[in-house]
């Protein structure tokens, strides 16, 4: 199932560490400093970096100097971020719902999205 997603992720030169990081950022509504998103992603700090590298390199986000600790970067999405976030949701939507809404019944759904908010 993962690398069906990756396909599909593909199509917006995406893979799915790039696609959760920018969601991450997204989810958070702030600025956030790489050591927050690896944690939130549960990857290595120089997994963090590489898809940072990326990601800014493609326009998606920016790293800037927090103004009120110079040795500290927040990363934040630019304008083209968010919109290839727009772009990209439906697509996602779509394959969870067929990949794995569709195999569950309601009441599973239900139970799969409580024990989730317990964990998160």
């Amino acid at each position: 199932m993962v690398q069906q997603l990756e396909e599909q992720l593909g199509k917006f030169e995406l893979t799915l560490g790039r696609w959760c990081l920018l969601v991450a950022l997204k989810s958070s509504g702030r600025p956030m400093v790489p050591s927050e998103l690896s944690d939130d992603l549960a990857v290595t700090r120089a997994n963090i970096s590489n898809l940072l590298n990326s990601l800014e390199q493609a326009g998606s986000i920016r790293r800037d100097f927090d103004p009120n600790n110079r040795r500290r970067i927040l990363v934040s999405l630019t304008p083209e971020g968010h919109k290839l976030i727009l772009n990209v949701w439906p697509v996602y939507e779509q394959f969870i719902v067929q990949n794995v809404g569709n195999k569950l019944t309601l009441e599973e759904q239900n139970q799969l999205k409580n024990l989730l908010e317990k964990l998160f």
